[in-house]
């Protein structure tokens, strides 16, 4: 069924944009070896490394882990840390009474909107 989808002239146009895009690919891989076999060849040699210098150095690390002796159980203690000090987060909250509306403007009077309903308790089935 998808090679009847396929007719010759489309055939010719997929053989084209891959010979393209092959030839598109050399070419970009060729011009970059060019370049870079240029610009090797026009780098001077690199410095010598500077002389290395040996420094003693004396470090003494304990083992991870108690060696175990020849016969026995070895026992290591954990002490944990106690926990550090709740912290203590004070907030202080300012409310400012609203003025009441002016009279003759022509909206509600109250200020404060009515309390929700109680909510209702379903029965049981």
């Amino acid at each position: 069924m998808f090679i009847k989808r396929l007719f010759p002239n489309r055939w010719a146009r997929i053989a084209a944009w891959t010979g393209a895009a092959v030839a598109w690919g050399t070419t970009a891989l060729a011009v970059q070896a060019a370049t870079q076999t240029t610009t090797d060849a026009a780098e001077e040699p690199p410095p010598p490394p500077p002389p290395t210098t040996v420094a003693e150095v004396t470090t003494t690390t304990m083992a991870p882990v108690p060696e175990p002796p020849e016969r026995g159980l070895v026992v290591v203690r954990y002490t944990p840390v106690p926990p550090p000090p709740p912290e203590v987060i004070v907030r202080t909250v300012t409310v400012q009474a609203q003025p009441t509306p002016s009279s003759g403007g022509g909206g509600g009077g109250s200020s404060a909107p009515p309390p929700p309903p109680p909510p209702t308790k379903s029965k049981g089935s």
